[in-house]
């Protein structure tokens, strides 16, 4: 397991639990003093899509955040196979990015991911 203060110095690592039992999580870490990343939302299977609403609470949370932050945007990579991530994170007014609009020190850690991005502040 990573060092998650240290991995998120700067943004923040929350998790969902239900019964004493973790059943998600999300991290933010700081790109730079404008963006954030989203980082390892994962939100346990048979409770996806379910009442509880683990992933949009554990989302909110984190946009939350990164507005008192002070961040202008945050930026994901998710697979480009995850279609249901996909509509998650487009619901939540994420966009796709082209590559070309990728920050530069943004570390790109699969060439079969789609990156999106979330404008904060305009």
């Amino acid at each position: 397991m990573i060092d998650t203060a240290e991995f998120y110095k700067g943004g923040g690592f929350w998790i969902a639990e239900l019964e004493r039992e973790i059943v998600g999580c999300i991290g933010l870490q700081k790109l730079n003093g404008n963006i954030g990343v989203l980082r390892k939302m994962f939100v346990k299977k048979e409770l996806r899509g379910t009442d509880l609403k683990i992933a949009q609470n554990l989302f909110d949370k984190l946009k939350s955040e990164s507005e008192k932050i002070g961040f202008k945007s945050i930026l994901l990579d998710t697979p480009s196979v995850a279609k249901a991530s996909h509509r998650f994170y487009e619901k939540n007014g994420f966009f796709e990015l082209d590559r070309s609009q990728i920050p530069p020190e943004y570390k790109f850690p699969d060439r079969n991911s789609k990156i999106f991005e979330l404008k904060l502040t305009e």
